[in-house]
């Protein structure tokens, strides 16, 4: 794997790790390359995997009602799928490449090999990316107040309450 300090070193997810981090890379994620239109992710199947975007484009979106609602678009140094590391399961979004993209992936089962035999540096990862997941958290959070008390998500809901039509 060709993946250098200068790639790894710009994520705010690997903030103060150094040149024998990179190393730790090549034992542990795998790198994959993927052309544009490809999925990588499909929502309600099930993942196991979290993805660093080297290279490239992404998009995020849900499936609603036979359209795709989009969500994100992430770019080179962001990152997907955190939540499979420590959970497992259905995946709630579809990713699809943008763009050729270059990833660094990691399963659940790989993660958990690393936090046995990197304990120090399992930890320290794991800490950084836990503040990245409440921070995407408190901003969903955020989204979706904003969405639910917009006047017409006001009325459709008293319309439902009532047993009219939304």
């Amino acid at each position: 794997m060709e993946i250098t300090f200068a790639d790894v070193s710009r994520m705010t997810l690997f903030r103060g790790f150094d040149k024998d981090f990179v190393s730790l890379l090549d034992l542990f994620f795998v790198e994959n390359n993927y052309p544009a239109d490809t999925h990588l992710v499909e929502q309600n199947v099930l993942q196991d995997r979290f993805y660093l975007v080297i290279a490239g484009s992404v998009a995020v979106y849900q499936s609603v009602e036979n359209r795709r609602v989009p969500l994100a678009t992430l770019d080179a140094g962001q990152f997907f799928g955190e939540i499979n590391l420590f959970d497992p399961g259905l995946a709630t979004a579809s990713v699809v490449a943008l763009t050729p993209v270059k990833t660094l992936e990691i399963s659940n089962e790989q993660f958990r090999f690393f936090i046995e035999n990197k304990p120090a540096i399992a930890a320290d990862f794991t800490f950084q990316l836990a503040e990245t997941i409440v921070r995407r958290f408190r901003g969903s959070n955020t989204a979706l107040i904003e969405e639910l008390n917009r006047p017409e998500a006001i009325q459709k809901a008293e319309n439902i309450s009532r047993g009219m039509p939304a």
